[in-house]
């Protein structure tokens, strides 16, 4: 009742406060929570703006790196990605996401696309997510940007056991002016091979290797 007769300023406090709260949950929420919301968010079509992304500037810089390898895709949505990738310029994909309604629309889509021979898609969260083989590129497209900032250099640490001798970590950060300090983190503990920012200044492809951190 509350809701229905507040008036417009209340309206948007109430949004605010949600916002908020949604942050808070996607971020730091158990599994199960972060995995109901997405899966809420995904089935509501809140996502659908981010289907089709051709000209995403990451994808040259997955394909450069990936020399015709594998790719692990930690937070693959409904599987843009995986079927946007020019399909020559990889052998194998497989994308994982904690929201099974997410992976389903991707695999969809990729039976549409008939990359189904060499895209696979799993629903784990990426914390606990264990590769069953090493790949050339491991991507965190955005996803990055829902690690607490503690758990960034850890997660990172353990995703290095799963990256070929020449492999690399890319991640790709739409808005930097909220990321600066994922952004300084990667540059201050990591070997980045290759940066790219938008000419608006605010996104950012970042192509980096564990260097001495896989030796400590």
């Amino acid at each position: 009742m509350f809701c229905a007769k507040a008036g417009p300023v209340a309206m948007h406090v109430i949004q605010k406060v949600r916002n908020v709260l949604r942050g808070v949950l996607v971020v730091w929420g158990g599994t199960k929570i972060r995995k109901h919301l997405w899966n809420s968010e995904f089935a509501k079509g809140r996502w659908n703006c981010l289907d089709e992304t051709p000209e995403d500037c990451v994808y040259y810089y997955v394909e450069k790196y990936c020399e015709g390898g594998s790719i692990l895709d930690l937070g693959c949505g409904s599987g843009n990605t995986g079927n946007e990738l020019d399909a020559s310029k990889y052998q194998d994909y497989t994308g994982v996401d904690v929201s099974d309604v997410a992976v389903q629309k991707a695999i969809d889509r990729t039976k549409r696309s008939g990359r189904s021979d060499k895209n696979h898609y799993f629903q784990s969260d990426i914390y606990t997510y264990l590769p069953g083989k090493n790949y050339d590129v491991i991507l965190f497209r955005e996803s990055i940007y829902y690690i607490p900032q503690p758990r960034i250099d850890p997660t990172l640490d353990r995703y290095s056991n799963y990256l070929t001798e020449h492999g690399v970590f890319i991640v790709r950060i739409f808005d930097s002016e909220n990321c600066a300090r994922v952004v300084s983190g990667i540059e201050h503990s990591y070997e980045t091979v290759e940066k790219y920012v938008s000419a608006n200044g605010k996104t950012i492809v970042i192509v980096f290797r564990p260097g001495l951190r896989r030796r400590i």
